[in-house]
């Protein structure tokens, strides 16, 4: 019993922040159930995702001085959006987070780390002028760092839980954990499921960052829509309104 009730604690997710009340109601969520984005369905979808970016970048014109920007767990997956958005003749401005190193400008690792929050701060304050939406990867600096998005991309959407790449490091946290008396769900829950809904919740996190400060965020894959995922996500992004067909995306976006 005592292993169960261990098992069941570890699995439970824990928020650990400061009570602000205002966040409560500044999040406006829609939980995109048309997508899988699993790695061995995504590409089917790409289409569907191009389009889903368009849609909400069209619905972010109606807010002055707003800017849109979406979430991907992997750069591969950030670029094939990019690709499809070309395919389909779209005008729209993408600006894609450089990946690491092609910020260092040649320098030194140590002069990189000194400089790199107001490289980073540089890049995200030109693309929010220049470009239509922001695509940036899930666990990085810019999703999880940066502070001036807050109030200032005001439509978002996640493409994907991110969980963590399965690879050998990963296989052996899992088998651990399964040798040690964890049900193969708890495992998979700890190893893959928190890791990967912690960095939507760290990246949500950057868009409301005072009060006054409002997000429309969608959640942009069936797998948000399932218990296991959807009790990882912070309170403030839990009530979130199901979106099954294209109909139910362009009411969620009508609203205000």
């Amino acid at each position: 019993m005592l292993r169960v009730a261990e098992e069941a604690d570890a699995g439970r997710p824990r928020f650990l922040h400061a009570r602000t009340p205002w966040r409560d109601s500044a999040y406006t969520v829609g939980i995109d159930t048309r997508t899988d984005t699993t790695f061995q369905h995504r590409a089917r979808y790409y289409a569907a995702t191009a389009a889903t970016v368009e849609a909400l970048q069209h619905s972010a014109l109606r807010t002055p001085h707003s800017a849109i920007a979406a979430f991907f767990p992997s750069y591969a997956y950030a670029e094939s959006i990019l690709r499809a958005l070309e395919e389909a003749g779209s005008e729209l401005r993408v600006a894609l987070q450089p990946r690491p190193g092609e910020l260092n400008g040649g320098r030194g690792s140590r002069e990189v780390a000194a400089t790199m929050p107001d490289r980073l701060a540089a890049w995200v304050e030109e693309s929010l002028v220049q470009a239509d939406a922001l695509f940036l990867v899930l666990g990085s600096s810019f999703a999880e760092s940066i502070d001036l998005l807050g109030g200032r991309v005001t439509h978002a959407m996640v493409v994907g839980p991110a969980l963590p790449e399965v690879n050998a490091i990963q296989r052996a946290k899992l088998a651990s954990l399964e040798n040690s008396g964890a049900s193969r769900t708890a495992a998979f829950r700890r190893v893959y499921q928190i890791p990967g809904m912690t960095k939507v919740n760290q990246a949500l996190g950057r868009l409301v960052r005072a009060p006054g400060q409002r997000a429309k965020v969608l959640l942009h894959c069936r797998r948000f829509a399932l218990e296991s995922y959807a009790t990882l996500l912070a309170p403030e992004y839990q009530s979130g309104r199901d979106i099954a067909d294209d109909a139910d995306l362009a009411a969620w976006l009508d609203e205000a």
